[in-house]
């Protein structure tokens, strides 16, 4: 009995030594936790110091999303013998200088997709979708006052591949070509900068010049907003928006010609016709080393365009009553730097 009692003695001091050791243990990592939560402030202190300080600010993101599927006989679908594939390239990247009485930021967006699709795999038939496009901006602003500037902006957006005419939806043969179609603005105004992460154009001198050469190019006014900012931890989000409002609608109308050098439709436009806008946006996570995943979408309105790509694809007999949203998007693996 008496070994019995001291056994016992012995596991209950054990016990409540391992108790006070776990508690001692989960007390050191407390304290240790504090201590790195401080730590941490003061290193994201250091961060927002480097990115506020004056100079060359460099970074970017690529993009590639692909994906396949086949079927063969799977009779649960009504084209149990079909294909698709695609495969998307993006790049987004800026390089910006920030100084006391100056800044000049510059963007640079490149998006091109390809994709097809055979409904029944033993035929040549086929619909290819492809999405191509270059969006490069230059703003330079001499500073007025901490949030106010004076400012000129250069931007081109641009086809990277060209249209061969005559073409179908099932033709496979591209080439590269830019400005087909294609947009050139020179503005000047004021640039406002309500907070670090957005900047606001504000130009009423502006010129557009469009491609091809028969599209209506005028004098306008020019508007927009860019914003790049880490929205939560680890997510970044980049966005431009940009748009023209002319002043007139020059000639008024445009003769689109094909391969017999006839006009074979003419459009007419109002002012407000020639109302065009984009809207790029990038979403990014790094979850190891600058990989992770990218989200790209771009949206826009010009009528021009559109109606151009229409006449190519229905001929005289397209429907050209409305301004379509025009849309592209990459979802895929990206790299941050």
């Amino acid at each position: 009995m008496k070994h019995l009692l001291l056994s016992l003695m012995m596991v209950f001091s054990i016990s409540i030594m391992s108790a006070q050791t776990v508690e001692e243990l989960k007390a050191m990592v407390s304290d240790k936790s504090a201590t790195l939560g401080a730590l941490q402030g003061e290193i994201d202190a250091l961060n927002k110091q480097i990115a506020e300080f004056p100079g060359w600010k460099i970074g970017g993101v690529g993009t590639v999303g692909f994906n396949a599927l086949s079927n063969n006989n799977w009779y649960a679908l009504g084209t149990p013998n079909s294909s698709n594939s695609a495969i998307g390239l993006g790049f987004s990247g800026f390089a910006n200088q920030d100084q006391d009485k100056y800044f000049w930021r510059n963007a640079l967006n490149i998006n091109l997709s390809r994709a097809v699709t055979k409904v029944d795999k033993s035929l040549e038939d086929q619909t290819v979708a492809l999405t191509n496009g270059l969006d490069l901006s230059s703003l330079f602003g001499y500073k007025l006052a901490p949030k106010w500037a004076l400012s000129v902006e250069g931007k081109w957006t641009s086809s990277l591949v060209e249209f061969i005419p005559g073409a179908t939806v099932l033709d496979d043969e591209y080439a590269f070509a830019l400005n087909s179609p294609g947009v050139a603005t020179v503005s000047a105004g004021l640039t406002w900068t309500p907070i670090a992460d957005l900047v606001v154009l504000i130009h009423p001198l502006g010129y557009q010049q469009n491609w091809p050469g028969d599209f209506i190019s005028a004098a306008g006014a020019k508007i927009g907003a860019a914003y790049a900012a880490e929205i939560i931890p680890g997510v970044s989000w980049s966005s431009n928006l940009s748009a023209f409002i002319p002043y007139t609608n020059g000639d008024g109308f445009v003769d689109h010609v094909f391969d017999d050098n006839e006009a074979a439709f003419r459009s007419d436009y109002a002012t407000g016709d020639l109302v065009n806008w984009e809207w790029i946006n990038g979403f990014s996570t790094s979850i190891f080393k600058g990989l992770g995943v990218s989200f790209n979408l771009g949206l826009k309105g010009n009528r021009q365009q559109a109606d151009l790509g229409r006449l190519i694809a229905a001929g005289t007999g397209a429907d050209l009553s409305d301004n379509p949203l025009q849309s592209f998007y990459t979802l895929g693996l990206g790299y941050t730097f």
